[in-house]
């Protein structure tokens, strides 16, 4: 029977709010085929305040985004390699890349994504909007704020949508990065053109420099909040030991030595309340619950003891811990700062493969016409159509469950 959940009407208004939002905007929106494009200046000036208000802290953050770049560019490289080999060698088509896409459900994985299988891992879906919408203007903010750092002109910012999936741009003044809009005023195989090429890499590095500080942030988060949940889900509690003495009930029916945790229905956690329910007479049914089990013993009679006797001895109280795993509210968030932070740095080093038109590619590219030639950007494009045919059709016969 088909259920309402609360998931699946964010799903009907986040899709239709951005059909509507294309629509009331549609005079402004550019369509190719199924690339949906909005271009406008508005932000420019914000993030022209952003970069004028500490030049010399992005100065430093466009250089250590060129070392984290590269360095991310080479191991993302060989982990593709890896990953291809592998996959070829056995044959599983399952193990190659996977597009992230929304779901209705919550993955049993307790992380809040689902465990790669068919070509596709499954997210939430409010958790997919979140974790997109904050990747894109990181992303975007930290190429546009380093860009003017660097001196380029932003001709404009704007939206995209290929499909139904939401995507953000700079563009640079003088370029087209995307159909129509403003022409090149030369020609060129290359963006980003209005400076040297390490101020070039310094914007082709900060968007993934930028989603790689954004998933940091989120786990130190993330560690400090489960820290938080876990001592408020964590309580102490005390327990008296006992061992049970040869010849008397207590050892007779299978008890040895362990935890005592109630008598009679009544909780013991101290030696007070084992004294207050310890009025039992010769002939009196006892049950015992503790860390060996439940027990019923029928108490007897021990020359020199006053009472009924059932043969256990307290030899100490101890203090233990007893967790008790978070849900709701607490479990929702700490799964979102997961999914979050881990597509913030898995996408982010995606972008830096070294395939066009990806940063990666681009920053390839800005060495080979910088130390070859823009001659032999010809075989960095046609590595790039190879290496968009391999991930891509990987992953459409993976979706199809070959």
């Amino acid at each position: 029977m088909f259920e309402l959940t609360p998931r699946l009407v964010f799903a009907i208004i986040f899709v239709t709010g951005l059909a509507a939002l294309m629509y009331w905007d549609r005079k402004n929106v550019e369509r190719h085929f199924i690339l949906f494009y909005r271009r406008t200046d508005k932000g420019l000036e914000f993030i022209d305040r952003v970069a004028n208000r500490f030049p010399r802290f992005w100065k430093v953050y466009g250089a250590a985004g060129v070392v984290v770049g590269l360095l991310s560019l080479v191991l993302i490289t060989g982990l593709t390699g890896y990953i291809f080999m592998d996959m070829f060698t056995n044959q599983a088509i399952d193990d190659g890349f996977a597009v992230v896409l929304p779901g209705l459900e919550t993955p049993e994985t307790g992380t809040g994504m689902s465990e790669p299988t068919s070509g596709a891992i499954f997210v939430p879906i409010e958790y997919w909007v979140i974790a997109i919408g904050l990747l894109m203007f990181v992303h975007e903010m930290s190429h546009a704020v380093v860009a003017r750092t660097e001196g380029f002109e932003i001709n404009s910012v704007g939206w995209i949508v290929l499909g139904i999936l939401p995507g953000a741009f700079v563009e640079p003044k003088g370029e087209n990065m995307l159909p129509g809009g403003e022409a090149q005023d030369t020609e060129s195989h290359t963006i980003w053109e209005g400076g040297d090429w390490k101020s070039r890499l310094k914007v082709l590095c900060a968007g993934s420099w930028a989603n790689y500080l954004t998933a940091g942030i989120l786990l130190v988060a993330l560690m400090g909040v489960t820290t938080a949940i876990s001592d408020i889900a964590t309580e102490q509690t005390e327990f008296i030991n006992y061992e049970a003495e040869e010849g008397y009930p207590a050892y007779e029916a299978g008890m040895t030595e362990g935890e005592l945790y109630s008598i009679n229905g009544e909780n013991i956690s101290t030696e007070q309340e084992l004294r207050d329910v310890l009025s039992i007479e010769p002939g009196d049914q006892v049950t015992l619950e503790t860390s060996e089990g439940t027990f019923t013993l029928e108490a007897v009679e021990r020359e020199g003891f006053e009472g009924g006797y059932i043969g256990i001895r307290f030899t100490d109280t101890v203090w233990k811990e007893s967790y008790e795993p978070y849900q709701g509210a607490a479990q929702w968030f700490t799964s979102l700062l997961f999914v979050v932070a881990m597509l913030n740095l898995f996408i982010g080093m995606f972008n830096m493969l070294p395939i066009k038109p990806l940063d990666g590619g681009l920053s390839v590219e800005t060495f080979i016409v910088e130390f070859l030639g823009e001659d032999k950007v010809t075989y960095l494009n046609k590595f790039s159509l190879a290496g968009w045919a391999l991930i891509l059709g990987t992953i459409i016969l993976s979706l199809l469950g070959f």
